[in-house]
């Protein structure tokens, strides 16, 4: 009889397979991910009114919620396809976190669910979830490319703040989220070495990334405005 390798390596594929997709491998990560992101969220609502005025920005600010959603998946060390899923999860529950936060505070922020930012954590979540698991537990020679969207995050809202929102906040937290995201894709080009391609890559891909974030911002401003 003619041995196939399938035949014989199907069982632990699928036993393999099976042990990757247990509970405590999706649930209990997706558990504090959610619980997390609810309670951080909630923070930042209450960081706007007791941090300094030099760092208040970093609680309503677009850097702090993706570094927040980047740590929280980055802790749970879960793969690719559940890291996308939890990333999206992580985005939106800090979202409904700030807004359940505010509106026992007297403040209201927006309708479950039904924020611009929603629609934006949902389609940026699962890459900055994947961004955190690659970063974590991916080849570390392609590391620049996987920091790249969070640094260009980083960059990118620093850059903004800095000049379009200059005359209404401080500039300090503007400078740190920019010195964040440069020492983000500066450490993972480090550990790429002695690679120069993936380094360059990561670089040019967090600059595209960061304009293209503040020419996002730029045409939502104005579609604020003209609403």
């Amino acid at each position: 009889m003619t041995h196939h390798p399938l035949a014989t390596d199907a069982p632990g594929v699928a036993a393999s397979y099976g042990e990757r997709m247990h509970p405590r491998h999706w649930l209990v990560p997706a558990l504090l991910v959610a619980t997390g992101s609810l309670l951080l969220g909630g923070l930042t609502s209450v960081g706007q009114t007791v941090l300094p005025d030099a760092l208040v920005s970093f609680a309503n600010s677009a850097g702090g919620w993706t570094m927040l959603a980047f740590g929280l998946v980055w802790l749970t060390r879960v793969r690719l396809p559940i890291a996308a899923a939890l990333g999206a999860v992580s985005f939106v529950l800090l979202i409904e976190g700030y807004r359940i936060v505010s509106g026992w505070r007297g403040f209201h922020y927006a309708e479950p669910f039904q924020d611009t930012f929603t629609l934006i954590g949902t389609l940026a979540g699962p890459v900055v979830g994947l961004s955190a698991t690659l970063v974590r537990s991916g080849p570390t020679r392609w590391g620049p490319l996987a920091a790249s969207p969070v640094a260009a995050v980083l960059v990118g809202e620093g850059v903004y703040g800095l000049t379009v929102v200059a005359a209404t906040t401080s500039p300090v937290y503007w400078a740190l989220q920019i010195v964040l995201g440069v020492a983000l894709i500066t450490a993972a080009i480090v550990a790429s070495r002695p690679r120069i391609t993936p380094g360059v890559l990561g670089c040019l891909a967090t600059l595209a990334g960061a304009a293209a974030f503040v020419g996002g911002y730029v045409w939502l401003g104005q579609l604020g405005a003209a609403a």
